[in-house]
């Protein structure tokens, strides 16, 4: 079996290399930048330049992209060129209307979609620990569970094409949520003059302890922004959110008042640093109150 792997970035990468540690199979990727291609070599992959090429000799193609954009213009390529029997794993965090725009002509040419998101981040995708919500064929996700559990250790059929990204955008307001809301209340804990260290480690052993807690509460605290999650990714996650909300006529108010902060730190320039950086808005003169009342 070959496996294909559109998209070396941060996700994609450590998701690339599990692949070939795990499963046995010879792995071909695509990326516009040469340095990615180049890790993927040097961890045994075959480094492709032609991504059509790449989706003509795939049995299963897996996609990690930036942007809905990106996610559509390939997976129509992927129809366009991937042989009658191939499967198509989105990884990426989209919205359910992208590929299922897809699924007609997939169907028409045989190729199979799974919108497949994870989350995790890097250090999960590098341990192989991510969570897997999948969409699509049920048959076809148990066809290719031994690959997707080379990089995550849960894995969730969700249901019919797109319900993979719906429950994603579902984590991710979540996840959102919690960050911003931990900033708040550490912001709130300096003002107070109490100890940040001491009171992690008061909340972790408490009801507020939580995975997010612990990735992005030292960094609050340390103030180290190196990101392992940027700004920009979680902000295109909450317009995600945000855009499927206003398809279901839903309201998503505490989405959107994180939207908001998100949105203020990419305009001041900080979109490329970790989203723990939110806390720094809680720590300045910046007018939230205004902010939001000029936004709600």
């Amino acid at each position: 079996m070959n496996i294909g792997f559109i998209g070396l970035g941060n996700m994609g990468l450590p998701m690339a290399r599990r692949l070939l540690e795990k499963s046995g199979c010879p792995v071909y990727g695509f990326d516009i930048v040469p340095a990615a291609l180049e890790k993927l070599a040097a961890a045994g992959g075959t480094p492709e330049p032609d991504s059509a090429a790449l989706l003509e000799k795939s049995d299963v193609i897996f996609l990690s992209l930036p942007s809905n954009e990106l996610v559509q213009a390939n997976l129509e390529a992927a129809v366009q060129h991937c042989r009658s029997g191939a499967v198509v794993v989105d990884t990426s965090s989209s919205v359910p209307a992208v590929i299922q725009r897809c699924a007609a002509p997939a169907a028409a040419r045989g190729v199979e979609l799974i919108d497949c998101p994870v989350s995790g981040g890097v250090d999960g995708a590098e341990k192989g620990t991510l969570s897997a919500m999948c969409g699509g064929s049920e048959a076809a996700v148990t066809r290719i569970m031994p690959l997707l559990t080379c990089f995550a250790a849960h894995v969730t059929y969700m249901g019919p094409l797109g319900s993979g990204y719906a429950a994603k955008l579902i984590n991710n307001l979540i996840v959102g949520g919690e960050i911003t809301l931990i900033a708040e209340a550490f912001g709130l804990a300096r003002r107070a003059g109490v100890d940040l260290t001491r009171l992690m480690e008061a909340l972790s052993g408490g009801a507020a302890a939580s995975p997010v807690l612990t990735m992005k509460g030292s960094k609050m605290i340390n103030g180290d922004y190196t990101a392992s999650s940027r700004v920009l990714i979680h902000l295109k996650d909450q317009h995600n959110a945000q855009e499927m909300a206003r398809a279901l006529g839903a309201d998503i108010p505490a989405c959107d008042l994180s939207t908001l902060l998100l949105e203020k730190l990419a305009d001041m320039g900080r979109g490329n640093e970790d989203v723990a950086a939110v806390i720094d808005l809680f720590q300045s003169k910046v007018d939230l109150r205004r902010l939001w009342n000029g936004n709600l």
